[in-house]
C-alpha cells in the first residue's frame, strides 16, 4: 500500500496507545469514586452527583477553548500541558481528605480532560491519511472502547485488593504512560498558515460543524439513558449483572467501528448512518420490550453497531469539512455537543422515567433518534 496512505504509522501506534491510556485512567474513577465519596469521606448520594457531574460541567466549558489553543498554539505543546495536570490530579486524590478538596479536585480534572481528549482526537486526526479518515478514526476510537472495558475492572480489582491509595497512584502512573506516548511522537507539524482575524465566537467553535454537532447532541441524549439507568433497569427485568450489557456493547463497538470507517470512506456517509440510525432506534424498541436477558443483550448488540457507526462517521465529516489550522475547533465544537447531550439527557431522561418508568423512557429514545436522522438527511447528507 501506497506509504503515504498508510493507517499504522508509529505515530498513529503512539496516539492510540495516549487514547488508551488516558481513558483507561479516566475510567478508573467511574464505577470507584462513588465509593470514596460515600465510604471515606461520608458523603450522601448528592454530593455523588456533584463530584461526579463537575467534570461534565469544566470539560464542556474547556472544550472551545481548547480548541481554540490547539489551532492557534499547537497540538503537541498543549496535549503535553493538559497531561501533566491530568496526572498531577489523579495523584493528587490520594490527598483529598474533604468533600470540598475532591469537588475542587474534580473540576480540575475535568479541564485537563477536555484539553486532553479534545487534543487527543486532533492529533488523530492530522497523523491519519485524508482518503481513510473514517476508517483511521474508527480505529483511533477502538482504544477508548477498550478503556471502558478494561477501565472500570481493573480499578475495581485494584481497590478491592490494595485500597484507595493504591488505586489512585496507579491511575496516575497510566496516565503517565499517555504522557510519555505523546512526548514520543515526531511529525505533528502540520500546515497551519491561517489567515488573521480578530477573535470572535467562531474562534472557539466552528460553524461548518455546527449541524454536525446537532446530530451529535440528540444520538448522545438518548446515550445518556443508557449510562445512567441501565443498571437500575437490569434490576427491574431481574438480570443480576448489569455489567454484561457494557461489556457486550463494548465488543460490538470493536468489530464495527473499522468496517463502519471503510464504508464511509469508499461510498460516503448516507448509506452507512442510514443503518446505523436505524440500529440505534432498533436498540431502544429492544429495550422497551425486553423481558429478561436475550432481548437485553441483544439490544445492547445492536446499540454497539450504532454508535459505532454514527460517531466515528459523525467526527470524520467534522474533519473533512474544514482546514488543519481549524480541527481543533471542529473537535472542540462536538466533543462539547458530545458531553452535553450525556448530560442533559441523563437529567431529562430521568425526570420521564420518573413519570412514565425506565420501559417508557427507552420507547422515548427510540422516537428521539428520528430527530438527529432528520437533521443529517436534511442538512449533512450527499
Amino acid at each position: 500500500m501506497n506509504e503515504r496512505h498508510s493507517i499504522w504509522t508509529k505515530d498513529f501506534i503512539l496516539i492510540c496507545l495516549t487514547s488508551l491510556f488516558m481513558f483507561t485512567s479516566f475510567y478508573f474513577l467511574i464505577s470507584t469514586l462513588p465509593m470514596y465519596v460515600t465510604e471515606v469521606l461520608r458523603g450522601s448520594e448528592s454530593n455523588v452527583g456533584y463530584i461526579v457531574g463537575v467534570l461534565t460541567i469544566t470539560a464542556v466549558l474547556v472544550r472551545p477553548i481548547s480548541g481554540y489553543m490547539l489551532d492557534t498554539m499547537g497540538r503537541k505543546s498543549v496535549v503535553v500541558f493538559a497531561l501533566v495536570a491530568f496526572v498531577a490530579v489523579t495523584f493528587a486524590y490520594n490527598l483529598a481528605t474533604s468533600l470540598l478538596m475532591l469537588f475542587l479536585l474534580r473540576a480540575v480534572h475535568g479541564f485537563s480532560w477536555g484539553f486532553t481528549s479534545t487534543g487527543a482526537g486532533t492529533i488523530a486526526s492530522d497523523i491519519v491519511p485524508a482518503a481513510r479518515r473514517g476508517e483511521g478514526m474508527g480505529y483511533y476510537g477502538l482504544a477508548g472502547t477498550l478503556a471502558m472495558a478494561v477501565g472500570p475492572v481493573l480499578s475495581l480489582y485494584i481497590l478491592d485488593n490494595y485500597g484507595f491509595n493504591t488505586l489512585f497512584t496507579t491511575g496516575s502512573i497510566i496516565a503517565a504512560l499517555a504522557l510519555l506516548c505523546v512526548l514520543s511522537i515526531k511529525g505533528l507539524e502540520i500546515n497551519m498558515d491561517k489567515p488573521k482575524t480578530k477573535i470572535g465566537l467562531n474562534s472557539f467553535l466552528e460553524p461548518r460543524v455546527y449541524s454536525l454537532s446537532v446530530v451529535l447532541f440528540f444520538v448522545n441524549l438518548t446515550y445518556g439513558g443508557i449510562v445512567s439507568f441501565i443498571t437500575l433497569y437490569a434490576k427491574e427485568l431481574n438480570i443480576a449483572n448489569a455489567g454484561i450489557f457494557f461489556m457486550v456493547y463494548g465488543v460490538s463497538l470493536l468489530f464495527v467501528r473499522p468496517y463502519a470507517g471503510k464504508i464511509f470512506d469508499k461510498r460516503g456517509p448516507n448509506q452507512i448512518m442510514f443503518i446505523g440510525f436505524s440500529a440505534l432506534a432498533i436498540s431502544f424498541l429492544l429495550l422497551f420490550f425486553a423481558k429478561g436477558y436475550l432481548t437485553f443483550v441483544l439490544s445492547a448488540i445492536i446499540l454497539g453497531i450504532g454508535f459505532g457507526i454514527v460517531q466515528p462517521t459523525l467526527q470524520a465529516m467534522a474533519i473533512n469539512r474544514v482546514e488543519p489550522f481549524r480541527r481543533g475547533a471542529a473537535n472542540g465544537t462536538i466533543f462539547t455537543a458530545l458531553d452535553l447531550g450525556i448530560g442533559i439527557g441523563s437529567i431529562l431522561l430521568g425526570l420521564v422515567s420518573n413519570r412514565l418508568g425506565l420501559s417508557y423512557m427507552y420507547l422515548i429514545c427510540a422516537f428521539i433518534v428520528f430527530i438527529p436522522m432528520v437533521v443529517f438527511f436534511w442538512k449533512d447528507a450527499k
